[in-house]
């Protein structure tokens, strides 16, 4: 199946790793708004550059648009996309406002696009595992489920594009940013949250977003949880998930399961394999999770079956961080749609 990037920076280069060493999966060009950033990356890889997205799609034959942009970029790109005949496999967050994900899911349903999110966390073996875990309910009623995402980035970081630490473009700080994946990962493992209360400051860097969060969050099963996000914490710690219910505990590091006792016995812990990684570094994190996301694309499409992450799914954990925010703001808990 033929794949296009839309956008040249930096996320493009994991995304032109994984459409190369999927199976099935042939890169046949690539299109970004400013034409000396496309023409390099296409020089750089041997691949040509689009003056547009509907050339990239008709001209190109492009089957499926990969979307590189900034995050307060993805909709109109993934529109355009969609519009021209193109499946999309958006990189996270799939757009920073629910709003602007209602319309690509509107335009994916009557144009009949699939439309999948990169949320490649989903994806590692340690994560499945404890997913399996929870659904078949070996930790019995889930009392707790926490999330502490102890990120690093030097204020250089963010100076080094100006629509980083930015609302419009980034859609936040340490939640939105850097948060999202494990935030989306112990929203999915544990049936979606109910309702949020938080408190989000702006304590180690010159931006207009948080870089601390704490948030204490209700989850739809009864249970409580807290969400700590930051990218404070030199030099940056592995991420964790704990969860707790009442026949055991599972402790999730970096993706991996480090902790799991169930009755009172402790099982093996799984910790081999790659982790999801970039709590020090943004440019060192797996591209595993893209790799499967890519073929997960082309098995969707050829069976005409959702994709892994699809628009709906991918909302969540935008609603979710959104209504932090929001409840930041306000001062009070936000109670998030039982649709979602």
């Amino acid at each position: 199946m033929k794949f296009g990037i839309v956008g040249a920076g930096v996320i493009a280069e994991y995304h032109r790793e994984a459409i190369e060493r999927a199976e099935g999966a042939e890169l046949v060009g690539v299109y970004d708004k400013f034409p000396e950033a496309s023409e390099k990356f296409a020089a750089r890889h041997g691949l040509p550059s689009f003056s547009s997205i509907e050339t990239l799609v008709e001209n190109g034959v492009a089957e499926v648009v990969t979307i590189a942009t900034p995050s307060g970029w993805h909709l109109e790109p993934s529109l355009r996309a969609m519009e021209a005949g193109a499946h999309v496999l958006c990189e996270k967050p799939l757009e920073v406002t629910t709003g602007k994900i209602d319309r690509m899911i509107a335009v994916s349903e009557r144009t009949g696009r699939k439309l999948g999110a990169v949320l490649q966390v989903r994806t590692f073996p340690g994560c499945r595992t404890a997913k399996e875990t929870i659904r078949d309910g070996k930790l019995g009623e889930i009392l707790i489920a926490d999330a502490y995402i102890k990120y690093y980035r030097t204020q250089e970081y963010y100076d080094a594009d100006a629509w980083r630490g930015t609302f419009e473009l980034d859609g936040g700080g340490a939640a939105m940013n850097q948060g999202i994946h494990w935030i989306d990962l112990v929203n999915w493992l544990v049936g979606d949250a109910e309702w949020v209360e938080s408190r989000c400051a702006t304590l180690g860097h010159d931006i207009e977003v948080e870089d601390v969060c704490h948030a204490v969050v209700g989850w739809k099963g009864g249970g409580r949880g807290m969400i700590e996000a930051t990218t404070c914490a030199r030099p940056g710690f592995p991420t964790r998930i704990e969860i707790h219910g009442t026949r055991g505990s599972l402790l999730l590091e970096d993706s991996h399961i480090r902790r799991m006792v169930i009755d009172g016995e402790e099982s093996v812990a799984e910790c081999s394999g790659e982790g999801a990684g970039g709590h020090a570094d943004p440019t060192k994190f797996s591209v595993e999770g893209h790799i499967v996301h890519v073929e997960n694309m082309i098995e969707a499409v050829v069976k005409n079956r959702p994709p892994l992450v699809n628009g709906t799914e991918a909302r969540k954990s935008v609603q979710l961080i959104t209504s932090l925010y929001e409840s930041s703001r306000e001062g009070k808990r936000i109670g998030l749609s039982v649709s979602q």
